[in-house]
């Protein structure tokens, strides 16, 4: 999970590739256990579920009351996605002995927007997804159609996509093929606009990497894309954008699989974003602008008269209520 999870909520140069944004909790100087409970273990009992609600209160209970109910916070507040693009198994060195399962796994670049999926209770959730394959695979695997989940009691919200074996002339016999589905939460921010959403109902995802593993190639770049739509999820054009300078012993087999496997990155199933009125969200969307500023306006007056001294409390607890009720669509708004 490195560069995924906990480093992306740092972002910076704590992410891969380094420069991606902050998680904006980041900025209010909240660590990990501000959110995260930990049991007796301490950080190695760290919890991945954290609530909202135990700050946003008034936003949790705008969501709700709204047409996105079933949607998760994160599925709108993350905007871009770092970390493992690609992963292939293959012949290498481990601790400087030959091995027929190094992990060639630094194909590291930014993934935007994420791709948005309902988990097992019709939640919408934004995933980061990437293929991976395994060479030297003797036995033939089947594959599985749509999503298969990790846990099937829920403790996590990961999945994967079974492809099955492949081989292929000049390849390291069956290779076993799967693409990551797994739940992002970080790192928070700015909500993506809605028509970044609703302006199709077929999701696509840019990605751009860099690969720079100690063994197979010089470094090199690549990108792909990752498309959900009525017909299925699937990456594809993976393609290397420079020239690839193999290493004394690299061969593409090992570290760059995808070049041999062709177009096998996709499953079946309904991934679609539901259908919107575009003038409504529009609509809204000026609404929700023009909304903001005067919420803006009000903030300004209450700070002023909180320095003045007067108790404002209760003004303040109204004002955090109406915001979060215009600006998460509790009800639909004139422009």
């Amino acid at each position: 999970m490195e560069r995924r999870r906990g480093d992306s909520y740092l972002g910076k140069e704590f992410s891969e590739p380094a420069g991606l944004p902050e998680d904006v909790h980041v900025k209010l100087k909240l660590v990990c256990v501000d959110c995260h409970q930990t049991g007796e273990g301490g950080m190695g009992h760290i919890e991945r579920k954290a609530n909202c609600q135990d700050c946003h209160i008034e936003v949790e209970e705008a969501l709700a009351k709204s047409v996105h109910k079933k949607v998760a916070c994160a599925a709108c507040h993350v905007k871009v996605l770092g970390a493992y693009e690609m992963t292939s198994w293959g012949s290498g060195k481990i601790l400087s002995k030959p091995n027929p399962f190094k992990k060639y796994s630094l194909y590291y670049g930014p993934q935007e927007p994420p791709v948005l999926v309902k988990d097992r209770t019709g939640i919408w959730m934004p995933v980061k997804i990437w293929p991976n394959s395994v060479g030297y695979i003797k036995e033939k695997i089947e594959p599985k159609p749509g999503l298969t989940w990790r846990w099937p009691g829920g403790e996590t919200r990961d999945a994967f996509v079974q492809l099955g074996t492949f081989s292929v002339t000049g390849g390291n016999n069956n290779y076993f093929a799967w693409l990551q589905v797994e739940e992002v939460a970080h790192p928070l921010g700015k909500a993506r606009t809605c028509e970044n959403c609703h302006a199709s109902e077929r999701q696509e995802s840019k990605v751009t990497w860099r690969f720079y593993d100690s063994q197979g190639a010089e470094p090199f770049t690549g990108s792909q894309r990752v498309v959900a739509d009525k017909s299925g999820l699937r990456v594809s054009d993976i393609k290397a954008t420079s020239k690839i300078t193999l290493m004394e012993g690299g061969n593409t087999k090992d570290f760059a699989a995808w070049l041999l496997l062709g177009d096998i990155w996709k499953t079946s199933g309904d991934f679609s974003i539901p259908r919107s009125d575009p003038a409504k969200y529009r609509n809204l969307e000026s609404g929700i602008r023009k909304r903001t500023q005067k919420y803006e306006a009000g903030d300004r007056d209450l700070k002023q008269r909180e320095a003045r001294g007067e108790d404002v409390k209760k003004l303040r607890r109204q004002w955090r209520e109406e915001k979060a009720a215009a600006v998460h669509g509790a009800y639909v708004l004139a422009p």
